[in-house]
Order: structure tokens, then sequence, then C-alpha cells
């Protein structure tokens, strides 16, 4: 009961989208929290100046436990100039003699990285010394670069709202997939294959991911199917031995890629485009893995038994879930056909869809009229499908949502307090779990339920009184951070455009 709280308490104070786009403009958090995750003996050398080395103990992807092995090459000015190299390696010999760790993983700064430091040749030349050395080599400096995000964009465009054309969708920006990336390439090792085995990626799985993770594990056990090793969240030795399974359940897909070119170890790539959403999405997942393993037909009867449990033990909260009447409130036009797909599985009827899309979120996402209109048909085709046809609102204005909100019992989908106060409680959107477990599609059909039976409209919060920048949100309007904010864009997202 306590660690879904604490999750929840962590996401909620330290935002995964907020990290990710405003965050520090580099790789080092998402490498540092990989290695953080490994058990036990690892030891990280960031190469660059010591600032780098002081503010990420307390990394983003660990921002709620400081990772204390840390070392720095601390590099000077001299060095910045000339070259780190040898440096690197004196920091790489004093770990080795300080700590003797089963694995030191050499991280770049975005200093090393503009220097283009060739930081794998240090590792290489340190592996024929006997001292077992990975490094990780970045993509791309910038952090998160913003092809990244328009890229995606466009594929999520073209993806069908049930996900049946399985487009593959990467994750990238913070440094976690490089890392990962680097363990496939210096660190695990040839093995025999086991059967009815499979690995899984365990970052990113929001905020009940480690009980979420427990019960896949142990429905796959029921199967017959064994969970051979969790990564990066195992013990060094055993991830050395990663190879060994035959099926890699993955939230990132580029090293997955690496590692069935580099050992043969196929992958299913478990992506955010709407293919295993809903409860009918739980079961498809495991049908996928059967497939792949060549188990459908024997997991299936197991499957099929899991569905109908968790259909039995939530009939009455659907039922209760079906006599409301919900609005549907999205800022952008990605998340709202799987926000409508999402509800559709749990029983709740959406009988309004509101879109807020300011000119910086178009301008920020490169949408042309081509593109806008591909997305529109999305949530249009998604409407049908899942909220019998709705009407969809484009950025209403405050009147109209007040005779939206007039006429239905709650706003889902968006925890956005300035929408508090216009005629209709909100509850918070459950974005941040991640349900591919048939208990966790159990307990979110009662949590909905749960909040909507507790509703209340707050029309007097301290919040409300709140200057936020409503096109910004949640930002106040002409504080620092509106224009810390600007700064960004113009240096990062509109770096190669006339912006005056």
């Amino acid at each position: 009961m306590h660690q879904p709280f604490f999750d929840d308490l962590r996401t909620l104070m330290y935002p995964s989208a907020l990290l990710h786009t405003f965050g520090v403009n580099g790789k080092v958090s998402g490498s540092v929290g990989a290695a953080g995750e490994i058990g036990g003996g690892v030891v990280v050398i960031l190469h660059g100046p010591r600032g780098c080395g002081f503010h990420y103990r307390h990394s983003a992807r660990r921002r709620h436990q400081p990772f204390y092995p840390l070392l720095c090459s601390d590099l000077t000015e001299r060095e910045i100039i000339c070259g780190g190299a040898d440096a690197l390696r004196r920091t790489v010999s004093e770990a080795w003699e300080r700590y003797r760790p089963a694995l030191i993983l050499i991280v770049p700064t975005p200093v090393s990285d503009i220097l283009n430091e060739d930081i794998r040749a240090v590792a290489e030349a340190s592996r024929t010394q006997g001292i077992r050395v990975a490094a990780v080599q970045s993509e791309l400096f910038s952090h998160r670069d913003k092809n990244y995000s328009r890229t995606r964009v466009r594929e999520l465009a073209r993806q069908k709202i049930t996900g049946d054309n399985r487009l593959e969708l990467e994750l990238k920006g913070c440094g976690f997939t490089e890392a990962l990336w680097a363990l496939v390439e210096q660190v695990m090792e040839p093995q025999p294959p086991l059967p009815r085995s499979v690995n899984i990626e365990t970052v990113g799985w929001g905020s009940e991911g480690t009980l979420v993770l427990k019960e896949i594990g142990s429905f796959l056990g029921q199967c017959g199917i064994n969970v051979h090793c969790w990564i990066p969240s195992a013990p060094l030795e055993l991830l050395i031995t990663a190879p060994a399974a035959r099926l890699n359940l993955v939230k990132r897909v580029r090293w997955a890629r690496r590692m069935k070119e580099r050992f043969g170890t196929d992958y299913l790539h478990l992506g955010g485009a709407g293919r295993y959403t809903g409860l009918e999405g739980i079961a498809l997942f495991y049908r996928d893995i059967g497939e792949k393993l060549g188990l459908l037909d024997e997991m299936e009867p197991l499957i099929a038994a899991e569905t109908e449990k968790a259909l039995a033990q939530t009939e009455t909260a659907r039922r209760t879930l079906a006599d409301y009447r919900c609005a549907l409130v999205c800022r952008g036009l990605q998340t709202a056909p799987l926000r409508l797909k999402l509800y559709a599985s749990l029983g709740l009827p959406i009988s309004h869809i509101c879109l807020i899309l300011t000119p910086e979120m178009r301008r920020e996402m490169a949408l042309t009229p081509e593109l806008e209109a591909q997305l529109m048909d999305r949530i249009q085709d998604a409407a049908g499908l899942y909220a019998g046809g709705s009407p969809i609102l484009l950025n209403p204005g405050e009147a109209e949502l007040r005779e939206v909100f007039a006429v239905v019992d709650a706003v889902v989908g968006t925890g956005d307090v300035t929408l508090e106060g216009l005629g209709a409680p909100l509850i918070p959107a459950m974005s941040e779990t991640v349900s591919l477990s048939f208990e966790s599609y159990v307990r979110n059909v009662f949590r909905l339920c749960d909040r909507l039976s507790a509703r209340t409209a707050r029309d007097e919060l301290i919040l409300n009184r709140m200057p936020f920048q409503t096109r910004y949100y949640p930002l106040y309007d002409g504080s620092e951070s509106l224009w810390a904010k600007e700064m960004w864009e113009r240096m990062w997202l509109y770096r190669k455009e006339d912006v005056q």
C-alpha cells in the first residue's frame, strides 16, 4: 500500500513531462538513473567539470534517492580546451583502486559531448587491464532534441487508434536509452538460450510500476514463462546473461533493436500508441507475448479466464460509472484518442471533448495544417469508436466551457486548476499509471469510481487566486519562469528559425 503512495507523490512533485521538456539539456540524468537501477557494485564517472558531478547526485530520473557512488573527472579549463582523456584515465584508475567495483560506467557531460571526447577508447583500454568499464556514447547532445518531439507527432498521426499497424515510436532524450545501449554493447555476453523466458525493461511504468511489474511476472509465471532479467534493475552478473532470454519486453526500442542484431533476442515494443490500452489491450499484450514465444494456444485459456475475472470483479463499479456524463479536456491533440479509449474500457461515458491547442503548441510541434487535420481525424475516429460520436470543441472559450460543464457530472483528463470553478468538478488524469496487468485494470476502475463518487466542485481554491498563464500552464503570468521558458525556446526549439 505504501509504495504506490510514494510513487504518486514523487511523480506529482516532479512530473516526468516537465522534467523532460524543460530539464537540463544534456544526457547525464537518464544515464545516471539507469546506473542507479543496477543492483549494486556500479560506480559512475561523469566526464566533465566538477559542477556536473555535484548537481547530478540527485538526477531527475532518481529524484527520490541520490546516487552516491558517483565520481567526476573534474576537467580543468585547460583540459576542456586541449582534451581530457588523461584526466579520465586517471579517474578510472582511482575509482578502481578505491572501490573495486563490479562495473565502472563512464557518462559524458555536455562539455565532453561538445568536445567529442573518445571515451569509448579509454573504456576499451581499461578493459585490457582487467577493469570492467563501459562508456555511454551520447546520440545527440541536446535534451530533449526538438526533432524528436516533432517527428513523434508526425508518426503518431499515422498510427491507427487500435495500434494495429504497430509503429515503433522511439523514446529519446535523457540518456537512458544510450546507457542501455552501452550495456548491450559492452557488458552483455552471448548465452545459451533459455526456453520460455523473457526480459522486462523496468523504467517508465508509471506510478504503480513496481506493483504492475510484479503482477505481470506473476501471470507469466502461471503461463510457465520465466522472467529471466529485469533490465536494468538487476544485479550486474544477471545483466551479463540477459541475452539468454527468448524475448525482451521493452519501452524503448532502440537498445532492443541492437540487442536483436547482436544476440538474436527478439523484442516486443510496448509503445504508447494505444494497442495495449484498456482491458482488451491487456489481453492483447499477453497474446502478443504468446505469439512471439509460440505459446499462444497454451496461454489463451488463461488469458480468457483472467479477462472474465476482471470483468466480474468490476461489473458493479462499471455499471455505476455508466450512469455518469463527463467531459474530456486535453491540452494538445496527441493524447485525446488514447484517453477516449481508456475511459471507454473503464466504462465511463464521455459526452463532450474539449481540446486546447495554443499557437505556442502549434509552433513547438511544427504543426502544419495538413498534420493538424490528420491529428483531428484521429480524434474524430476515436470519438466515433469510443465516445458515441460526442461533439469536439477546439479551443472553447470560457462561456463555451461553462455551457459544457453545466451539463456534465465531472471533467476528466486534466489536472488544470484554471478550469476549477467553471461549473463542474475536476477528476485528475490517470496518465501516469501504465496498466498492463489485469489487477491494475481492476484498480483503475475502482479508483475512477471512487474519485467520481467523492467529486467536489472546488470554487474557492487558493490555487484559483494564483496568476497562472493559461497558454503556458502551469507557469505564472509575468514570472521569471515564463521568461526562462521563452529563453529556452529561443535557444533550443527555435534556434534555427528566424526568431527575433
